[in-house]
């Protein structure tokens, strides 16, 4: 069967449509199986590309992402976002807000005791390892072991903040939070889709997701991540 969205797709172009207008507005799964007849581990099979190209969106449009036009992926590694470092543990996220946007990135395979005493102004923190992650230009460190947002302590990274940076932040995070709820706390594997697809929903909230996503699988269609199975 023909389908510009996905080669050797077993569903119609017509069908995907529709898988993916109820994604944009939301929908689980289960709801999206119950109201198309599609199978659910179809459904989350799409789901799982359609995140995975929502996160390479998000990837490419963050300013820290690309040097002279080269890509440097080192939230997540080549563009993988499935894992990074010991799988049985959730990572810590950097948040920050630039030019009216929210972005977020992996931290990864940072020694978390010392982040922890970082983080609640333990120590003052050894400069390179600060330089290294970048600790200095998030607004927040997102704790998904504890579920917890970690204010920056400016008096560590002299750096300065407004308020609205805050609000802004927090907004983001009370969004975030409120889809690991619905969906019963995420695994360290789908962590990475689920925190880009947040930022993508929350930077986009005022336009039509639907047209936004058709735009994005037009140039970039879903084979282009690995074929469903």
């Amino acid at each position: 069967m023909k389908n510009r969205y996905l080669k050797g797709a077993h569903l119609s172009e017509r069908k995907v449509r529709e898988l993916i207008k109820l994604f944009s507005e939301d929908l689980t799964a289960t709801q999206i199986a119950n109201i198309t007849g599609i199978s659910r581990i179809t459904v989350n099979a799409y789901f799982k590309l359609i995140r995975t190209h929502i996160a390479k969106f998000c990837e490419e449009r963050n300013p820290f992402q690309f040097t002279n036009g080269t890509a440097v992926y080192h939230a997540s590694e080549n563009g993988d976002f499935a894992s990074n470092g010991d799988a049985s543990k959730k990572s810590f996220y950097g948040i920050f807000r630039n030019d009216e946007t929210i972005y977020t990135d992996k931290i990864a395979n940072i020694d978390s005791e010392w982040m922890y005493d970082w983080l609640k102004g333990k120590t003052e923190g050894e400069r390179d390892i600060v330089e290294k992650y970048r600790l200095h230009m998030y607004n927040g460190i997102a704790d998904f072991n504890s579920i917890r947002l970690y204010r920056i302590n400016d008096s560590v990274t002299g750096v300065t903040r407004g308020k609205s940076h805050i609000d802004e932040v927090d907004l983001f995070w009370g969004m975030l939070k409120s889809r690991l709820i619905k969906f019963r706390g995420l695994n360290s594997g789908t962590l990475d889709l689920h925190v880009k697809e947040t930022e993508f929903r929350y930077n986009y909230r005022e336009n039509d997701l639907f047209e936004l996503l058709m735009d994005i699988l037009h140039k970039r269609p879903l084979h282009y991540s690995k074929a469903v199975r």
